[in-house]
């Protein structure tokens, strides 16, 4: 473990800098707007310009190493070419094949090589492996380029800045009680959208993430003190915006993500009271007056949203109350328990490699034993297990799961524990552990919005704290 970034500065990054931050931002807007990404069309536009940040990384890894030698960073990503390799291969291993039955074109079980990989449909496989890897590397290159730390902090401007106008953009639209996206004039395949975004807890997983990213910009200017006191600083119109932003999560009906935002927020108002009483005794000052007026903003803040979502509220405590009667005909969490059990047998009939990536919509339905209450039979279709964690397990099994850690660990190595806990990146990788989190219960990672957003908060918090252990090198 080093405090010095393995990767060398050089003075020729800055157009690269640019051309990374311009490729990335674009990504990141883009797919936010467009359906969160999951519109098939916006896969497609998103696997496009994910792969000029491929050919940005390429470009990347020759330019910082003339000698030819391969670039240092490459020795983080043997994760992901393995992972690479892996589904590459079940491309060509394919698990079903296609036939005719009673005249409809059917998958019916193959025989794959039982020693290799396998997917389900190599087709889908492939396209989701070209995305994934566009998506991955155009934040890596966060990582590999970026030599100030002032770029990664207009990022997160961009970032936030765009999550908060898609969270205005998605009050009004339900206020107006719009019953499509885009103010009705494209209807929700679900009936718990928000903003732009087809599905309610995908929109609470990005704002969850985005809401780290304006506490991590918030503390950061508020440490730097170059103001004279806490009511003439941008702390207040940052703690404003944080608000309005997270304030969309319960408006959204997000049960899960209304918790998680909820414990975020209240670690930042410990922090920022914390912080505001050093800073008063530090000057010998009384801090009881700035305490007060802080719980009592964060307190209207508590009861605006509340009054705000108080339909959304109460439609989900009558829902949930419903799930915990004694009459009610399927407990709470009763189905999700079977869905889990159901997955993980999937995902113990292939331990190693599981049956491919994007497997899992086809595949499940061969292991799904939920059934419907009446007396007609009626099989609920899953297209996501609701738990990211064990549907990589059943579609990559654990060779590709462990792969997929390996990415986010060892990134994480090449900096000491003191730089990554300084207040940027404390916070944007706290965003990131409560996705990993919530992705036990959820899928978040089925979102291309979610993900990019994701590695962009966590590749871009270990390249700030690597330029932090840089300037401390140099001091």
């Amino acid at each position: 473990m080093t405090t010095v970034s393995p990767f060398a500065s050089s003075h020729n990054t800055s157009r690269l800098s640019r051309l990374v931050l311009l490729q990335l931002g674009v990504l990141a807007v883009f797919s936010s707007w467009a359906f969160g990404g999951q519109a098939p069309w916006a896969r497609q536009v998103i696997a496009l310009w994910g792969t000029v940040g491929i050919l940005l990384f390429v470009y990347a890894c020759r330019a910082h190493r003339p000698d030819g030698r391969l670039h240092p960073a490459l020795r983080l990503l043997w994760p992901l070419w393995l992972y690479d390799v892996v589904v590459i291969v079940s491309c060509f291993n394919p698990g079903f094949r296609e036939t005719m039955v009673s005249g409809q074109a059917s998958l019916v079980l193959g025989h794959p090589h039982p020693w290799l990989p396998s997917a389900a449909l190599p087709k889908l496989a492939a396209r989701e492996l070209w995305q994934f890897n566009g998506l991955v590397l155009s934040a890596f290159n966060l990582l590999l380029v970026m030599n100030r730390r002032r770029q990664i902090r207009q990022l997160l401007f961009l970032l936030a800045g765009n999550a908060v106008v898609l969270a205005v953009f998605g009050t009004f639209q339900k206020l107006i009680g719009s019953t499509g996206l885009w103010f009705g004039l494209v209807p929700s395949p679900n009936a718990r959208f928000f903003s732009t975004f087809i599905y309610h807890n995908h929109w609470g997983a990005f704002v969850l993430l985005n809401t780290a990213a304006c506490l991590a910009l918030l503390f950061h200017y508020q440490r730097r003190g170059a103001w004279r006191d806490l009511w003439h600083s941008p702390v207040l119109m940052g703690a404003l915006v944080t608000v309005l932003l997270a304030l969309s999560i319960p408006l959204s009906a997000s049960r899960s993500c209304t918790i998680l935002v909820g414990m975020l927020l209240a670690g930042a108002l410990i922090h920022l009271l914390t912080s505001v009483v050093h800073q008063r005794r530090a000057r010998h000052k009384s801090a009881v007056g700035a305490v007060l007026a802080i719980v009592l903003a964060a307190l209207l803040a508590v009861a605006a949203s509340g009054y705000l979502a108080r339909d959304a509220i109460a439609e989900r405590v009558a829902q949930t109350s419903s799930q915990l009667s004694p009459d009610a005909p399927t407990k709470m969490g009763a189905g999700r328990a079977t869905l889990y059990r159901d997955t993980w047998r999937m995902a113990a009939a292939k331990p190693w490699f599981g049956w491919g990536l994007e497997s899992y919509a086809r595949v499940f339905r061969i292991y799904n034993t939920q059934r419907a209450q009446e007396t007609w039979v009626w099989i609920p279709f899953y297209a996501e297990a609701h738990n990211d964690w064990l549907q990589s397990l059943a579609e990559t099994g654990f060779v590709g799961t462990t792969l997929l850690a390996l990415l986010l660990l060892l990134p994480l190595l090449t900096v000491r524990v003191r730089h990554l806990s300084a207040v940027l990146p404390r916070y944007l990788l706290s965003g990131c552990v409560l996705i990993l989190l919530y992705a036990w219960l959820e899928f978040p990672f089925a979102n291309p919005t979610v993900m990019l957003t994701f590695f962009t908060l966590f590749f871009g918090a270990v390249r700030y704290a690597q330029l932090e252990a840089e300037r401390s090198h140099h001091e």
